[in-house]
């Protein structure tokens, strides 16, 4: 059960990451060029100043590229004509989480493409109930893109969220899945179609790039004293969160972070997220919203 204390946290950072969304579409309205970099960062100081903090970095996924891609570089920039360009936020107040996601498409088949996205999802919301299986939730998506004319990410899905856990050990597929748990009351879920053109694999793999890490351990590292410190810092602010390097320039300096960050991957002291790409090369669009599923009736924290 969530008590009453739970549930405004939830619902208070649900509204924030709304607010994050809207921002992030009012930056980019009518814009070309758009700077990845400096919009993540617009986002982001957007959470801190609610009195929250990013789950995890802002994620400004392109195209192919469906989910995993921030940017460390300041100038980071597309020219944003065609396609689709997926904004996918994490809100954090006092550990509880908010998980949502939008797509932003121009031209006229992505346009589409990210309007039936958006359909499933909230149609797909309403089996969100006790006794439902997770399974069950896949078989819809995946059916109902179909007779779209498109096709689900068979290796993406949502996720049961917990205080200070964006991945609490169930995941919501975007197919079927024949032996699946079973959606309990009290749960909290981030549900997240992603679809493709149904000529495309409705697959990804995992991509060369990676900027988003989280530690694995905490161990003292002696014989580096500025580099512990500096391993500390990230355990101090994020725990075993993801996180970022540009999150630390401003402390250590870029070259400085990148280079205590290739050190502690090379000790493993760091899990890495590298960008996941859809495999035959088809754009991807991706809504998310988070539920807290209750006997009588479920709550969208996120819309």
């Amino acid at each position: 059960m969530i008590s009453d204390t739970e549930l405004e946290k939830y619902l208070t950072a649900g509204k924030i990451a709304k607010k994050a969304l809207k921002y992030a579409r009012d930056l980019m309205a009518g814009k070309k060029k758009i700077n990845l970099y400096t919009l993540c960062e617009k986002i982001e100081r957007l959470i801190i100043d609610h009195g929250a903090i990013p789950a995890f970095p802002c994620n400004v996924s392109y195209n192919d590229i469906a989910a995993h891609y921030t940017p460390i570089e300041a100038d980071t920039s597309i020219v944003f004509n065609e396609g689709v360009l997926k904004i996918d936020v994490g809100v954090m107040v006092d550990g509880y989480i908010a998980d949502t996601a939008i797509s932003i498409a121009r031209g006229k088949d992505y346009e589409y493409l990210a309007k039936m996205n958006l359909r499933i999802l909230n149609e797909v919301l309403e089996y969100f109930k006790p006794g439902v299986k997770l399974g069950e939730i896949g078989r819809y998506v995946e059916s109902e893109a179909k007779k779209m004319g498109l096709k689900p990410i068979a290796n993406l899905s949502g996720h049961k969220v917990d205080r200070y856990d964006l991945h609490a050990g169930k995941n919501v597929p975007n197919v079927y899945e024949p032996f699946s748990p079973t959606i309990k009351e009290g749960e909290v879920y981030a549900v997240e179609p992603f679809l493709t053109f149904d000529k495309y694999s409705g697959y990804v793999k995992p991509g060369k790039t990676i900027t988003i890490f989280s530690l694995k351990k905490i161990k003292r590292i002696k014989k580096n004293r500025e580099l512990d410190e500096f391993k500390n810092k990230i355990y101090n602010t994020r725990r075993y969160l993801p996180f970022t390097p540009r999150w630390f320039y401003k402390d250590y300096g870029k070259e400085k972070t990148l280079e205590f960050i290739r050190i502690l991957k090379s000790e493993r002291f760091l899990n890495e997220y590298p960008v996941l790409i859809e495999e035959s090369g088809g754009v991807v669009s991706q809504y998310e919203h988070t539920i807290i599923v209750l006997e009588k009736g479920s709550i969208v924290t996120t819309i």
